[in-house]
């Protein structure tokens, strides 16, 4: 048996797929930065089994891969092959939204970061460990 089809509109702050789906794609929306120093959207991490891509909708995004940086501006993709570490972050005073395109181990760690039940205690490197992402900072 086939399985029906999944539409979400809007997308915003959804995602469009689950753990049993090859990849999931997520709109979400990155706060203006107002100061010198980043707030990343996601700390310094690796993952060891899975490509993760970005198609900034409206704004930027700012990117350490490695040791570089770059800027990606609205229309453009980003993607990035497991086994690299990376970051990013809103560069902008304004918001910018953004598709996350990842596969399941992602979108399963970013389940579990956001449940509304998560103890505060929680280990993050153990916990980004148990879905194949080196938490790296």
């Amino acid at each position: 048996m086939q399985e029906p089809e999944i539409v979400r509109a809007p997308l915003l702050n959804l995602t469009l797929g689950t753990a049993i789906n090859s990849f999931v794609i997520e709109e979400n929306e990155a706060p203006g930065n107002s100061t010198e120093t980043p707030e990343k959207v996601a700390p310094l991490h690796l993952h060891r089994n899975e490509d993760e891509a970005w198609y900034v909708l409206k704004g930027a995004l700012r990117f350490q891969c490695g040791g570089r940086e770059f800027t990606a501006e609205a229309g453009s993709g980003v993607l990035l092959p497991r086994g690299r570490a990376h970051t990013f972050w809103n560069p902008r005073a304004e918001p910018t939204r953004y598709l996350l395109i990842m596969g399941p181990q992602t979108a399963g760690l970013l389940e579990a970061l956001h449940a509304p039940n998560r103890s505060s205690d929680l280990d993050l490197k153990q916990l980004f460990a148990s879905f194949e992402i080196d938490l790296l900072e």
